[in-house]
């Protein structure tokens, strides 16, 4: 993001969570409020509604621009980028561009819509009381995955082949690229992904009369022991976490990817959170690019580029 009359912001909008180039991540929906609450963290106010911000996941979405759901997300999600590393003057106008991602199976068909899905003039909103007078004046769409790699380009540009898998809240979209170019026959999505997990989990756990949190659930795949757990429930978690892992690499393996004598390199949200039993599998030299921002700071990195060339 810059400072100039035209402010460049990258927002990765996942299923499960929507990040920004900045560093601002929240859960990927909101809870409708009547009135205004005692709290204003994360609150928006949007022609006349009350919006908590990440309170809840909304649903999976493989078209995102059939409601206002992920406008309404971005709208806070461009307040924090404002704000972010300086005090934000409320009411002046901004002219904003966004940069954002697709899957890289959806980006032909989906990448118009998607565009003109947030491009908007005139939009006025609080949020955390402030207030926001915004013109969306253009939207980038570039593919997710390689966007993520692009933060690490030099890396792997010269390398002859390597798979490109990136792990999402709804799907896992995988690739191979050559020389640092994507093979477009080679890109497919898998309806596997880290919500499919996690209602995989709660329902094992319900079936001995428990309730896990999504958080919980992230807790426990990571090592940790957020839960009271005479019951075994830890265990469970862990070891239906294993199963959706097996799984997943069979999968993809099935679907023409060569894991054991070609690199493999996983990014996405979803690939963090399965990092141990991914390595644990042992499958050929695999990277996992543990950093969460990654396709929000490859999208805001193309959008200058193109910019810098008009």
């Amino acid at each position: 993001m810059e400072e100039s009359n035209n402010i460049i912001i990258g927002i990765d909008h996942g299923n499960t969570s929507i990040k920004t180039n900045t560093g601002f991540e929240c859960k990927s929906g909101f809870t409708i409020l009547n009135d205004e609450p005692i709290t204003q963290r994360g609150l928006l106010n949007y022609q006349s509604k009350y919006y908590s911000i990440g309170t809840e996941r909304l649903p999976v979405k493989m078209d995102k621009t059939k409601d206002e759901d992920f406008f309404i997300i971005t709208l806070a999600a461009i307040a924090e980028s404002l704000s972010y590393g300086s005090e934000y003057i409320s009411t002046i106008e901004k002219d904003i561009t966004l940069s954002v991602g697709l899957p890289i199976v959806n980006y032909g068909h989906l990448k118009e819509r998607f565009k003109s899905y947030f491009i908007k003039d005139n939009v006025f909103y609080e949020y955390e009381e402030k207030e926001y007078l915004i013109n969306i004046k253009d939207c980038f769409v570039f593919p997710q995955s390689y966007s993520a790699l692009l933060t690490r380009y030099s890396e792997y540009k010269n390398v002859q082949l390597i798979n490109v898998c990136d792990v999402g809240g709804g799907t896992t979209d995988c690739f191979k690229m050559e020389n640092g170019i994507i093979d477009i026959s080679s890109c497919f999505s898998l309806p596997l992904g880290a919500v499919h997990l996690f209602n995989a989990i709660v329902q094992e756990v319900l079936a001995k009369g428990y309730y896990l949190t999504e958080s919980q659930i992230q807790q426990i795949i990571l090592g940790m022991e957020p839960v009271f757990d005479e019951e075994g429930i830890s265990k469970i978690a862990r070891e239906e976490t294993q199963q959706f892992t097996n799984k997943l690499i069979s999968n993809i393996i099935e679907h023409g990817l060569e894991l054991r004598i070609n690199p493999t390199i996983f990014v996405g949200g979803g690939s963090i959170l399965l990092k141990q039993y991914i390595n644990d599998i042992k499958i050929g030299y695999v990277e996992i690019i543990e950093d969460t921002f990654a396709n929000a700071r490859g999208f805001e990195m193309l959008a200058r580029q193109i910019l810098l060339k008009r």
